[in-house]
């Protein structure tokens, strides 16, 4: 049985050890903006089977998640508002970013309907929909699309229908440019292992989205050697899931391909095309 100093010396260990637990199991849990508690992370197959994830809170049953979620999540995919929802004390106070504790914003624009409640952080970090909100946003989503669709009037800009840091949307019956692989006699059987998938989708004339999913945290730049001299690097979610766009493309049939950083070694995949239709 320790006694004396030496079981002093052994509760003050205990004390520190715990303290530093603590503060690791704080770091590391993703708290609601709310502060009602911890975040629950999904995972989902979003539009045109690209995957996403995003987190609710199982008190208040907000969502947050980043603008590429918000923006490929399937209407299937939101979970219905129980009548037994609860919300808390803590729901009037400013929400916080989870991941830089900054006070979220109200995110506002064209493509913020007026009915619809949302913040987002000033740093990036994501977007917040107090419960039911989301369903909302879909909903409105879908139906300006759609509008703009049945009466074969082009969108002002693709800003007007999607959330910021992405800059296109998928929604409906838009469906991805038929990419053409380029085969080549020599394959680089590293950057294949690295590429899981690749889309390219083409939202609005001369507007070109692309995404890339790596099996590996990575960077990723795409290069199109005619219409960009330079690398371009893509915004990552999770260092997985990897997306840019490129606006005012004329008409014509461009190659890409990209280039994936992992460990401070690079990798450059095949060639690949997509077209621009005109």
């Amino acid at each position: 049985m320790l006694q004396g100093p030496t079981l002093q010396r052994y509760n003050a260990y205990t004390s520190t050890r715990n303290f530093f637990l603590i503060l690791l199991y704080n770091r590391e849990m993703t708290h609601c903006p709310n502060r009602d508690g911890l975040l629950k992370t999904y995972a989902a197959v979003g539009k045109n089977d690209l995957p996403i994830t995003y987190a609710r809170c199982p008190n208040c049953r907000g969502y947050w998640l980043s603008s590429f979620a918000a923006n490929f999540l399937k209407d299937i995919s939101i979970e219905s508002e129980s009548s037994t929802t609860h919300y808390s004390d803590t729901a009037a106070l400013t929400p916080l970013c989870p991941d830089c504790k900054t006070p979220l914003v109200h995110a506002r624009g064209d493509n913020i309907p007026s009915g619809v409640t949302a913040y987002r952080c000033p740093n990036n970090h994501g977007y917040f929909f107090p419960a039911g909100e989301l369903a909302k946003f879909k909903t409105a989503q879908n139906a300006k699309v759609t509008y703009h669709k049945l009466w074969n009037i082009p969108l002002p800009s693709v800003s007007n229908v999607l959330l910021a840091a992405v800059a296109v949307i998928m929604i409906g019956s838009i469906t991805a440019i038929t990419i053409s692989i380029q085969k080549k006699q020599t394959t680089v059987s590293q950057a294949k292992e690295l590429l899981v998938s690749h889309y390219a989708f083409s939202p609005t004339n001369g507007t070109i989205f692309i995404t890339a999913t790596t099996s590996t945290p990575a960077s990723v730049t795409v290069s199109i050697p005619s219409a960009k001299p330079d690398p371009i690097l893509m915004e990552s979610q999770n260092r997985t899931i990897h997306t840019t766009s490129v606006t005012t493309l004329p008409p014509g049939i461009y190659e890409y391909f990209f280039t994936i950083f992992v460990s401070g070694k690079s990798t450059q995949t095949d060639r690949f095309s997509f077209t621009i239709a005109r």
